[in-house]
């Protein structure tokens, strides 16, 4: 297949359908006359401004259109974009700009402006000007580069050990790559409306902006905060006619216990990030049968996007694990042994993948690069060059690849990757902790949540902890669970013995309320609803939900249950004000007066479930 740049196949599409809708938010729609004109109008002003190939342009835009016209316009004058998401810590975002350098910045908003102020002092700060949305005349393109495959085009931060994200460096070439084959995979095409749910700090949104826009169909953007409302979001799915969802498992596990929607025009709901539950992809096809399609991929960002594929089917939902499929064209799974030797089939090893279509490696950071981008074991020749996962899998009979775990402390949780030993880098920053190990513990559900283990150097509240830690990092790498311990078990020559530390369990001194028990059977089938969910033996109705290690997903996962258990929806804005059974409890009992004909059923529902009588 022959390369050709990802902005071209934008270009051409707008030059088929001008007044197609390109781009479809709560603030506006643009058609691809509107879209095109915006990003070339930005791209010369950039590049009058002095950028040229291969310069860092930072993105900073609330907006999604606007971040989607400041791409277009970056790579059409072959400069590099650093998307930069407004809303993850401060900290984190500051570390990340001051690290490009960049002489300029594409921003949106006086906070926009006033945070590259600080962190890029001296820098030029342009705005995405959208122009007319209702455009539907395309003026010539201003700004020509001639693109080659090769060509750097984004940089995305991921995890670091040391505490600092990690810049990987995209290749132009393996956007088209995957986009195309996506395209043919999918059967997109004109028309085609496709959500925009992830964050643009991560190389996953480049297939919610491409896949549509190069095929001439719309990228359809949610209202803010619909993620944390699993109900709301796939109203608005089917409301919108979205046919191509991409998203992590945590967001479909809420989507899957949602019914009542008919969802005629969903074709497909493609997964990457963390293992999909086969218990999840059950509750789908009870739901909605297989006519819309889920296609489970794999593949870290450093490869690019992803690079295994299964569509799964309902016999995968008896399954212990869903496999990851088969490798993407142009790509090639190699499985080796500890001594770099193929496996067997059945036996467990080391995921390697080879592809001209990886990333380009990390920025400034060449020990690491060398140490993941490696010479081909089985051919030994330095031009053949394999990426190493750092993940374990197992060859299957039918010849797809198993997905067993991680190889170091580098996990996902919500469907962001995240380095253990970051997390512990920004716990010992802490004045009062010595020392921390953190440890990922899966939920019954299948969820996964952080849970940090501290040697304390002299007393300290938890929730000032974990304050000083959402200061510094993404709200996935927030530890839902503290444990406090006297002394970290250590192996003999000193180092953290991880085997030896206990079963993550919230002790009953992170809590210094008096621990009211549940009183009536509401209570006790809501308390009994959270001690499966949450890491605690007990809990009582006055303790907060997020105190006790409850963090946004599981808040999903509560109320699907809820809604699929008893039939009864309580709105997210209402449990995040007062998220104590108690408060919940009254929510429910409410429920119960406003709808006479169902309260003798669930009230004997919430009974059953509390093990108590009436």
């Amino acid at each position: 297949m022959a390369f050709e740049a990802i902005h071209a196949l934008v270009r051409t599409a707008a030059e088929r359908s001008p007044g197609r809708r390109a781009v479809s938010s709560p603030e506006r729609t643009l058609t691809y006359a509107a879209l095109e004109n915006a990003a070339n109008r930005l791209a010369g002003r950039l590049s009058a401004a002095g950028v040229g190939p291969g310069h860092l342009v930072p993105v900073l835009t609330a907006n999604r259109d606007e971040t989607i016209i400041a791409i277009l316009a970056v790579l059409k004058i072959g400069a590099v974009f650093v998307p930069v998401d407004l809303a993850a810590p401060e900290a984190r975002n500051g570390g990340i700009l001051a690290g490009t350098a960049a002489g300029h910045a594409i921003v949106q908003g006086a906070a926009a402006e006033e945070f590259c102020g600080t962190h890029l002092p001296g820098a030029r700060l342009l705005c995405a000007d959208v122009g007319d949305p209702d455009q539907d005349t395309l003026d010539a393109e201003a700004v020509r580069h001639i693109p080659a495959a090769d060509d750097p085009c984004y940089v995305m931060h991921t995890s670091g050990s040391t505490g600092r994200p990690k810049g990987i460096v995209g290749r132009l070439g393996a956007i088209d790559h995957y986009i195309r084959w996506e395209t043919a995979l999918l059967g997109a095409q004109d028309g085609w409306r496709v959500s925009h749910l992830t964050s643009p700090a991560f190389d996953a949104m480049l297939r919610d902006l491409f896949v549509p826009l190069a095929n001439g169909g719309t990228v359809v953007i949610p209202p803010p905060d619909l993620l944390l409302d699993p109900p709301g979001l796939l109203r608005w799915i089917d409301a919108e006619r979205i046919q191509l969802v991409h998203c992590v498992p945590s967001i479909f596990r809420g989507l899957a216990s949602v019914d009542g929607l008919e969802l005629q025009h969903l074709s497909c709901i493609a997964m990457s990030g963390e293992r999909l539950s086969p218990a999840d992809a059950a509750r789908w096809f009870e739901r909605y049968g297989e006519r819309v399609r889920l296609l489970n991929l794999y593949g870290p960002s450093e490869t690019t996007m992803t690079k295994t594929y299964r569509f799964v089917t309902a016999e995968d939902t008896q399954a212990a694990s869903i496999p990851i499929g088969r490798p993407m064209p142009e790509t090639e799974v190699l499985l080796l042994d500890a001594a770099g030797r193929p496996c067997r089939e059945g036996r467990m090893g080391e995921i390697y993948l080879r592809t001209p279509h990886r990333s380009l490696g990390y920025r400034d950071l060449p020990e690491e690069t060398a140490a993941a981008f490696v010479t081909n074991p089985l051919t030994g020749d330095p031009a053949d060059v394999v990426y190493r996962t750092g993940d374990f899998g197992r060859l299957l009979a039918t010849g797809e690849l198993e997905y067993i775990g991680r190889k170091d402390h580098q996990v996902k949780v919500g469907g962001v990757r995240i380095e253990l030993g970051e997390v512990e880098s920004v716990l010992r920053t802490h004045p009062a902790v010595r020392d921390a190990a953190v440890v990922v513990h899966e939920q019954p559900d299948g969820a996964s949540s952080l849970c940090a283990f501290l040697e304390l150097s002299s007393p300290s509240d938890n929730d000032e902890i974990r304050r000083h830690v959402a200061q510094r990092l993404l709200p996935s790498a927030v530890p839902a669970v503290l444990v406090p311990l006297d002394q970290l078990p250590r192996t003999i020559s000193g180092k953290i013995d991880r085997r030896a530390l206990p079963v993550p369990v919230v002790p009953a001194a992170q809590n210094d309320q008096e621990v009211v028990p549940p009183r009536t059977p509401t209570e006790k089938a809501l308390a009994r609803l959270w001690e499966e969910l949450l890491p605690v033996a007990e809990v009582g109705v006055r303790q907060d939900f997020f105190d006790m290690g409850g963090h946004s997903l599981l808040v999903m996962t509560m109320l699907s249950r809820l809604r699929a258990e008893f039939g009864v929806e309580v709105h997210l804005q209402a449990f995040l004000t007062a998220p104590t059974i108690e408060a919940l409890a009254g929510q429910l009992e409410e429920a119960l007066a406003s709808e006479p004909d169902q309260s003798e059923e669930l009230l004997d529902a919430l009974t059953d479930v509390a093990g108590g009588a009436r």
